[in-house]
């Protein structure tokens, strides 16, 4: 029954909300700012409520970490879930990075647009490079940003390797970084076979911020890595593997 109402609701607030799409269009001709500012408010409502829906208890640690200017948000990928999560517990309503797949879904990618996300064809090297420009004018602009530098969701204990220039996006606009550690996301969804929703608890750590350009010269061809650790490190903390005196 949860999976029911879930994917009901997210498909009856996709076809109501056309015609608002529609007007959020126009708005973004005249004030792109203005499309994502009203965009992002009403997804960020109804992620809560899917949110709610699905019987998701969430603990966030390290809020006090995410500065006040945008920032890109770096995390491991473990579930749909993921994008709910992010957008309702970072106070910040951010844009993320998809892959061009999801434009074969026409309703959501709309949607997508309205909230300042950008699609990544993995294939093409142009297209790479320009969502890097897009995604520093976006965060210049006032918008922070998400990036999965795994490429795609992995429920496995061990995260898949983080692709560098990931972070290029952060560097090019000269904005904060701030790691975000994702734990238990996957058990809302991804660890059963099929469309299988249940409760449980999830939780956020958002580490400390970084520059690109103040890391050590032989981490900043390295920054996907470097964020990697950070992630793996709280991850390890979390789950009382290490002490943070062992770091």
């Amino acid at each position: 029954m949860r999976s029911f109402l879930v994917l009901f609701y997210l498909f009856a607030y996709l076809i109501i909300m056309m015609p608002v799409h529609g007007v959020l269009v126009l708005i973004g001709k005249v004030n792109p700012r203005l499309r994502y500012r009203i965009g992002n408010f009403l997804v960020y409502w109804s992620f809560r409520w899917e949110l709610f829906q699905s019987g998701a208890k969430i603990t966030v640690k390290g809020k006090e970490n995410i500065p006040k200017e945008p920032v890109l948000f770096v995390s491991n990928h473990r579930s749909y879930f993921d994008i709910l999560v992010l957008h309702t517990t970072t106070g910040k309503r951010p844009g993320f990075v998809a892959k061009a797949e999801m434009l074969k879904f026409p309703l959501l990618a709309w949607w997508m647009k309205d909230i300042a996300c950008l699609f990544l064809d993995r294939n093409d090297l142009r297209s790479g490079m320009q969502m890097i420009k897009d995604g520093a004018k976006l965060i210049q602009s006032g918008q922070s940003m998400v990036i999965f530098p795994e490429g795609t969701r992995n429920g496995e204990k061990k995260m898949l390797p983080f692709k560098e220039g990931s972070l290029k996006m952060a560097e090019k606009a000269d904005c904060p970084v701030v790691p975000v550690t994702l734990i238990d996301t996957d058990k809302l969804l991804e660890v059963r076979p099929g469309f299988d929703i249940r409760k449980g608890k999830v939780k956020v750590i958002f580490g400390k911020p970084f520059y690109i350009k103040d890391l050590p010269k032989e981490w900043r061809k390295k920054s996907g890595a470097y964020v990697q650790d950070m992630i793996e490190k709280a991850m390890q903390e979390e789950n009382g593997d290490i002490s943070p005196e062992h770091e």
